[in-house]
């Protein structure tokens, strides 16, 4: 019975937060195992934008870089394309967009449901805007390399999944 009620409460605060700013962020993972990731519901909703998913970024660096992109969604100077930087010129290796593959959007694999609320308040939020769709914004290795590059530092891959790959295709690796 409670975890009814702390399911319920947790819905209740979503659309609570989202009714404040038009947006909120869910973030999974205690940052001491890999997968840890964060992501945004209300993107679609609000703007008609993609949802964005984030691997490995502390919680506090992940809501600052949401607020960054529902700011610049809205305000025009910002959309999104597969394999394109984001503010490039800002950092010497900003990140890259990545469209998430359809095959990880939905709640395909319920090990890894990456965004499992952000569908089901779509369809709460704005029905008739359809299904969503979601980028990754992934980011470099020390190095500047990315997962979909020979050089890429092999050890980080477990911490930033590969959502652009469709499920078959991805090296996932087990939580």
């Amino acid at each position: 019975m409670r975890n009814v009620f702390e399911r319920a409460f947790h819905r209740w605060d979503i659309r609570r937060r989202i009714r404040r700013r038009d947006w909120t962020a869910i973030y999974v993972g205690d940052y001491r195992s890999a997968p840890t990731w964060a992501y945004t519901i209300g993107f679609h909703a609000a703007l008609g934008a993609p949802e964005v998913i984030i691997f490995d970024i502390p919680m506090a660096s992940a809501n600052g870089l949401f607020h960054e992109i529902y700011s610049d969604l809205k305000a025009g100077r910002l959309v999104m394309r597969d394999n394109e930087a984001w503010r490039p010129g800002e950092s010497q290796h900003p990140p890259i967009w990545r469209e998430v593959h359809p095959s990880r959007l939905y709640d395909n694999d319920p090990e890894n449901p990456w965004l499992g609320l952000a569908e089901d308040f779509a369809t709460i939020l704005a029905p008739e805007k359809g299904p969503i769709a979601a980028f990754q914004l992934v980011v470099s290795d020390p190095d500047g390399h990315f997962p979909w590059e020979p050089q890429y530092d092999e050890r980080l891959r477990p911490l930033q999944r590969e959502l652009y790959l469709p499920v078959a295709a991805a090296g996932d690796y087990p939580p």
